[in-house]
């Protein structure tokens, strides 16, 4: 060993580099690990040349001279040096690792090997080596060995020391074993996280997914949570210094800084958004791009000639008929959503009530779908709908069609891309993924084979078109402030009871999306803030309308049907749904029971 003194160095820091044992070779935590140095190795604050970088554990200098493995009772082992430095490693006979430095064996040094690791081990007490822990009911041993198993408390497969019970199949890392009953998490910082052996029963009722990588929580496996917050996090993730893997996060290397960015902030947002979008695939299908729109067009969805109106343009015959109301809001006839005429450009006729913002009017006829192919568009009279298979609301304006499928304007120009704040990675589109759900409304994709969604294939994350649109804040009648956009249940803190949907007063899953406001303590599941959302894209109001069918002898009127009523062709519920109706004699029928449904057999107003 030397024949100059070692200084005992325990928690102090020592200037240099990391450095290693020259017993057992394994690397001392100069902050951490009591360890001896030698003294002349620093003279005049300058090492010398014979004892420079002699370092030693405390634990190692203490290992006895002589051991008997119980392996190996016929005769006890020495502390000896590796026989040979040419000889880079040894093999141990114990636990049949590779190992460097002093090692334990007969003055034979070919007949056994033995390393200090394994002599450490059968050194410590008995109460070291077996332990009872709190996340199982029997006793657990302590194999020193590494070893690759499934873990019972964290779900993964690492090489790491083990506890494992000789009484049942129960397996779990050291590491585990060792873990905090309360931790706090960087991911989690308003209160600490405590350690629970299952998920807790009292949040078994719904599905959860980990706050750090986004994967399902097996209520089986330990977890951390926050039950105040509802934050959830597997074992290792809690104690994890990133996100995600920086080979795992695909935004910085796509290369498309100019994704469509979701949530939205409000309605308003949304509705601009959408139009950039329309505005994005008319652009890029016309052959000469015109930086001032023609005064008077002839579309193809409408049979008379428009012309192109904004704030300052002088009135016209329509004005005259026109509310205070009406001069603030229109309603285009593509897209079916408000045009502003505070700041919108917009074409209209003067012939009968047909409006188009520019970006629809200048929207072409035939365009390419990234996973439908080519769509064609076409617009009817009044009456005839269609459930669009991106959002699956119902609507009576421009749509885009083929064999397959039928999309309004505004959903067959969404990206193939997007970005949104509920998941780490870009979102791309697919069609419904078979056995899985959306991950915002919690609802099942099974039978909605033709409908688009938005996810993340590698994450197994998906979401409605619908779910993915939805604004970040919103207003409601029954709430005087304004109800945010909750994508985690963490986002709302301090929240210890359940949260309940006001409208249809059942539990909301807070695994999934849903409005709140903190003011009130007021929730809406996702699906109940507007019960009449898959009506919003019609345009209703059309009077005098017959359809194909003379059913009834008066002229109907379209409106959204708000009451539980039944229909007078086809006997089924018209609740939610758009209808024609002739309010003196209380007579209404479906819409689509009159007019033209958009495809045979009406598939398309499917649940």
């Amino acid at each position: 060993m030397g024949e100059s003194k070692l200084i005992l160095n325990e928690a102090e820091p020592v200037v240099g580099k990391d450095v290693e044992c020259v017993m057992c070779t394994e690397p001392i935590n100069k902050l951490i690990d009591a360890f001896y140095r030698c003294n002349t190795s620093l003279i005049n604050g300058s090492p010398s040349t014979n004892c420079a970088g002699f370092f030693m554990h405390k634990t190692c200098s203490e290992l006895p001279l002589t051991f008997t493995h119980p392996m190996y009772p016929e005769q006890p082992l020495s502390l000896r040096e590796r026989p040979s430095k040419k000889q880079l490693f040894c093999s141990c006979r114990v636990c049949e690792g590779l190992f460097q430095g002093f090692m334990y064996a007969f003055d034979n040094y070919d007949i056994c090997h033995v390393c200090l690791k394994c002599v450490k081990f059968e050194l410590r007490p008995l109460e070291y080596r077996f332990r009872w822990h709190p996340g199982h009911n029997h006793p657990l041993t302590l194999v020193e060995s590494p070893a690759l198993f499934q873990c019972h408390a964290c779900n993964t497969t690492a090489t790491d020391l083990s506890y494992i019970c000789t009484t049942c199949c129960f397996y779990i890392h050291k590491s585990c074993a060792d873990a905090p009953v309360t931790y706090q998490s960087k991911f989690h910082n308003q209160h600490p996280l405590i350690l629970n052996y299952s998920l807790p029963r009292e949040h078994r009722a719904f599905v959860w997914f980990c706050g750090v990588c986004g994967k399902y929580i097996n209520r089986s496996h330990w977890v951390y949570y926050c039950a105040n917050c509802r934050f959830f996090a597997h074992v290792k993730c809690a104690s994890s210094t990133e996100m995600s893997r920086a080979s795992d996060n695909d935004e910085a290397d796509s290369g498309e800084s100019n994704l469509m960015h979701l949530p939205a902030h409000d309605e308003t947002s949304l509705n601009k958004m959408m139009q950039q979008c329309i505005m994005t695939k008319a652009t890029d299908a016309l052959l000469h791009k015109s930086a001032e729109p023609s005064p008077y067009i002839n579309h193809w969805g409408h049979e008379h000639q428009l012309a192109l109106r904004n704030k300052s343009a002088k009135p016209s015959t329509l004005d005259l008929n026109r509310t205070s109301e009406d001069t603030e809001l229109l309603i285009c006839d593509g897209c079916t959503k408000p045009i502003f005429l505070a700041d919108d450009v917009f074409y209209e006729c003067n012939s009968c009530n047909f409006f188009l913002h520019r970006s629809c009017a200048q929207f072409p006829r035939s365009i390419e779908h990234p996973l439908k192919g080519n769509l064609v568009g076409n617009k009817f009279n009044e009456y005839n709908i269609f459930k669009c298979r991106g959002c699956y609301i119902i609507s009576d304006g421009i749509v885009m069609w083929n064999e397959t499928a039928c999309f309004d304007i505004g959903c067959a120009s969404l990206p193939k891309k997007i970005k949104h704040e509920a998941h780490r990675h870009t979102l791309n589109q697919f069609e419904c993924p078979d056995d899985n759900y959306c991950r915002a409304c919690i609802c099942e994709t099974v039978g909605e084979k033709e409908a688009i969604m938005y996810g993340c294939e590698k994450c197994g994350f998906y979401i409605h078109t619908l779910c993915a649109l939805r604004p970040r804040l919103v207003k409601h009648r029954w709430d005087p402030h304004p109800l945010y956009l909750i994508l985690f249940p963490q986002n709302v803190a301090d929240h210890p009871h359940e949260y309940d949907c006001e409208y249809c007063s059942r539990q909301i899953d807070p695994s999934g999306w849903f409005y709140h406001c903190s003011t009130c303590d007021l929730s809406f599941d996702i699906n109940c803030l507007d019960p009449f959302v898959w009506v919003s894209n019609m345009k209703f109001g059309a009077t005098n309308i017959h359809g194909d069918s003379k059913s009834h002898q008066h002229g109907l009127t379209l409106v959204p049907n708000k009451k539980k009523r039944r229909c007078q062709i086809c006997g089924r519920d018209a609740f939610g749904l758009p209808v024609l109706e002739c309010s003196p004699c209380n007579y209404i029928v479906h819409a689509y029971c009159v007019g033209k449904c958009y495809t045979s057999q009406n598939r398309y107003f499917g649940s």
